[in-house]
């Protein structure tokens, strides 16, 4: 059983596997849930500029708590400015300084060969926490491209 949950969530379509898998998990009345949204800065030229708005990033941690709150959990939720390059970093700051007992991400964005080449946020994570990481599964029939054979096919067999 865990006392603290950290989810990190990125926007909601992407985040609902890691908040359902908080459901499942936690054990309403007794786990209290953190949803973190890292709202990334990143440097062009001589100044810094964000890729969402304000009310962009705390819409997807308000509605994250919202939703954990219906199902009956203590939740809060917080947004936290992170470089591009660090969001890893600061979900691991945020799970430390909230005392974390696991923490809940949502599955990668990247696929296995694009992760090796320039790395990923989910690995980075999994290799430094202090505490338990959970990895919620992609949906199926998700953004992934399937890879076919060069043969072409017709839509009857013979």
């Amino acid at each position: 059983m865990f006392a603290k949950i950290l989810v990190a969530i990125d926007d909601l379509g992407q985040s609902q596997g890691a908040l359902e898998l908080v459901k499942s998990v936690a054990t309403e009345g007794l786990t209290e849930v953190h949803a973190l949204h890292c709202r990334l800065r990143e440097l062009s030229g001589y100044s810094w500029y964000a890729r969402e708005s304000r009310k962009q990033a705390a819409f997807h941690s308000e509605a994250a708590v919202f939703e954990l709150r219906m199902a009956g959990f203590s939740a809060g939720g917080d947004v936290r400015y992170a470089f591009v390059d660090r969001v890893a970093e600061a979900i691991l700051a945020e799970a430390a300084e909230f005392g974390a007992d696991l923490i809940v991400l949502g599955p990668p964005r990247r696929r296995e060969l694009a992760a090796r080449m320039f790395g990923s946020v989910t690995q980075r994570v999994i290799q430094r926490a202090a505490c338990p990481v959970i990895i919620a599964p992609r949906a199926p029939g998700g953004s992934g491209r399937s890879v076919r054979s060069g043969t072409a096919t017709t839509g009857h067999q013979s």
